[in-house]
């Protein structure tokens, strides 16, 4: 399993707080839940996160 070492503090809203804590009830560990996401979101992303070459015109 691979070792996390760095941290990152975030901020959130109210709404944000309260439904972390409600999956927290449930037994849904928070820290992994948030790792997900992130990795959900760049996997879905990663296309528009890669930086294209731009083709420089030349006339003649």
């Amino acid at each position: 399993m691979e070792q996390y070492t760095e941290v990152t503090t975030i901020k959130l809203s109210k709404i944000q707080k309260q439904t972390l804590v409600k999956l927290k009830e449930i037994k849904i560990k928070v820290s992994q839940f948030i790792r997900d996401t992130i990795s959900e979101k760049l996997k879905r992303d990663v296309s528009e996160l890669i930086v294209k070459p731009t083709k420089v015109y030349i006339p003649f």
